[in-house]
Order: structure tokens, then C-alpha cells, then sequence
């Protein structure tokens, strides 16, 4: 996979539009709703670009940036705050993290159910050894990544407060999820030919945004 740069922007009710050149400040296709380049409030300008790695396939991003919901200059809420709290019950892909949805839609759309979750779930193995790569030098992959990053005893990457007992159960508890995620779902996906369901194929992707913003929150 290579790095690329991307331009992005979201509307006012936070749907992101990016590419690799100049981005419209047009309306959103979804919606409807103007762009934001700017907090209202105080004039602050948004992030407008982040690096990520691409399929080769497609060239379509790995990774995708959080969207937050306050600006960090003033503190006032985005236009779309609200809305990530009134999500519609049949709006999925709204649910899931970005990164689940960029990499997944279109697969899972297709009818490629299966690939749909090997796809994503190689993007979270990569945003891992990504950071493991950066702070280390080292590079391992899958389980085996999982728990030496994770590990409760001398974390790479860490998620909650290690100094208490239920951040260290905390830490101990995801490290076992991300490593049986990839032992479990991610790898016979990868070395099989592997048939699911729809309902099935929601969970995995339910499960992998849990991770994706999990990874969001570290420390």
C-alpha cells in the first residue's frame, strides 16, 4: 500500500467529501447542506487534509480522520453535533466508524459481503502497524500484532489509564478482542473461501468500528 495525501471537508450535517485534488465548496450530494471550512463562531479553520495509505485496487483511503464535534479554538458545536445523536434507525452507514465505511460500503453494496469484512479488517490490522511501526521501528502482524501492541504489561498503544485496576482489565480485555477479531474473523476470511450473511456481515462490521474508534481514543 502506498501514502497518499487527501483534501476532505464536511457539510453541515458532517458528511465528508474528499479527494485528492482542490474540493468543491459546493453542496453536499447526500444532503444538500453548504461546506464547512471554518468554525462559525470564531473563524477557525477546520482540517482539511490527512495522509493515508490506499488500496492498490482501488486507490481509495485506509484510514480516515475522526470528525470532531466541537472546534477546539472557541469549544461551539458543529452544525452536525446534534445530528450524530438523531442518526436515522435505517441510516447504517452513519453508524460506523469512517474508516468501516470508506473501506466497506461499496463491497458490502455489491453484494461482496465477506470481502466487505476482510477488506475492513485488513485496513484496522494496517492503521495498528501503522502506529507500531512509527513508535518502534518494529513490524509484526495480525494476533501477534495485536498483543504486542496492546499488551497490558508494556503497551505500544495505549487505551485506558494503566495505573487503575479496571483500566488495566480494560487494556487486557481489548487487546484479547482486536487479537481474537483477527485470529477469529480476519483470518479464515483471508485463507478460505468464506460465504455470509448480510446480518452476519453487519455484526463483523459493527465490531470492527468499535475497534476503529477504540484506537481513536488512545492515549
Amino acid at each position: 500500500m502506498s501514502a497518499e495525501t487527501f483534501n476532505y471537508l464536511y457539510c453541515r450535517n458532517g458528511h465528508m467529501l474528499y479527494g485528492r485534488g482542490s474540493i468543491s465548496d459546493g453542496r453536499c450530494q447526500r444532503c444538500g447542506e453548504s461546506f464547512l471550512a471554518a468554525c462559525e463562531n470564531c473563524g477557525a479553520k477546520l482540517c482539511s487534509s490527512f495522509i493515508s495509505h490506499t488500496y492498490f485496487t482501488s486507490g481509495e483511503p485506509v484510514d480516515f480522520p475522526s470528525r470532531p464535534d466541537f472546534c477546539r479554538q472557541c469549544g461551539t458545536r458543529f452544525p452536525w453535533y446534534d445530528e450524530t445523536l438523531k442518526i436515522a434507525p435505517d441510516d447504517f452507514w452513519a453508524r460506523l466508524h469512517p474508516s468501516v465505511a470508506g473501506v466497506a460500503r461499496k463491497r458490502f453494496e455489491d453484494g461482496h459481503l465477506a470481502d466487505a469484512v476482510e477488506a475492513v479488517l485488513k485496513a484496522l490490522n494496517q492503521a495498528v502497524k501503522q502506529i507500531v511501526k512509527q513508535r518502534t521501528g518494529q513490524e509484526y502482524d495480525g494476533a501477534t500484532l495485536m498483543r504486542h501492541a496492546f499488551s497490558p504489561k508494556n503497551p505500544v498503544i495505549v487505551l485506558d489509564d494503566l495505573s487503575a485496576d479496571s483500566g488495566r482489565d480494560a487494556q487486557q480485555g481489548y487487546m484479547d478482542i482486536f487479537a481474537g477479531t483477527m485470529t477469529g474473523i480476519r483470518n479464515p476470511k483471508a485463507h478460505d473461501i468464506v460465504t455470509i450473511d448480510e446480518a452476519r456481515a453487519i455484526h463483523h462490521l459493527y465490531l470492527a468500528s468499535l475497534l476503529f474508534y477504540k484506537l481513536d481514543e488512545r492515549r
